[in-house]
């Protein structure tokens, strides 16, 4: 005859074998491709306008603004062909233009004023992040992560 164990008890026994959780891998950035990370440049005038607005979003103390565009539709494109833009305006004036190539989904913040966070996924499995200076121009921190194993 079977004893009968409480839900609660069988619920952790059988959860905790499902629930392993996986640390995040750095992955070696030189051995990605450098296609998923974003694409930094100069504002190039109304062509990087598009009519695919999708949100504004002010920096902490409104000083900037990002301009969000999906240049593509992930309905009817694969993720080697999506693409979105941030244009960076500063005092009402378009001064520069990042580009998120490869994305199953991709996230764009401030951090402060200054620091503007890229976070990319170019699948279920790999998170890339960039932190780009505005002031500097220039990207001063890129890493990668692996989040199903090597």
């Amino acid at each position: 005859m079977m004893k009968k164990v409480p839900a609660f008890i069988a619920f952790l026994l059988v959860g905790s074998a499902y629930s392993q959780v996986i640390e995040p891998q750095k992955i070696d950035l030189a051995a990605f491709g450098s296609e998923y990370f974003p694409i930094v440049r100069a504002y190039a005038g109304s062509a990087d306008f598009s009519s695919s607005f999708v949100r504004q979003i002010k920096s902490p103390h409104a000083s900037m603004e990002l301009i969000i565009q999906e240049e593509s539709d992930l309905t009817k494109v694969t993720y080697d062909k999506s693409f979105a833009k941030a244009i960076v305006i500063s005092d009402g004036v378009p001064i520069l233009t990042m580009e998120v190539h490869g994305y199953s989904s991709y996230n764009i913040v401030w951090l402060n004023e200054d620091l503007i966070q890229i976070t990319n996924w170019p699948g279920r499995c790999v998170e890339l992040h960039t932190i780009y200076s505005v002031l500097e121009s220039r990207e001063i921190y890129q890493e990668g992560f692996q989040h199903c194993g090597a």
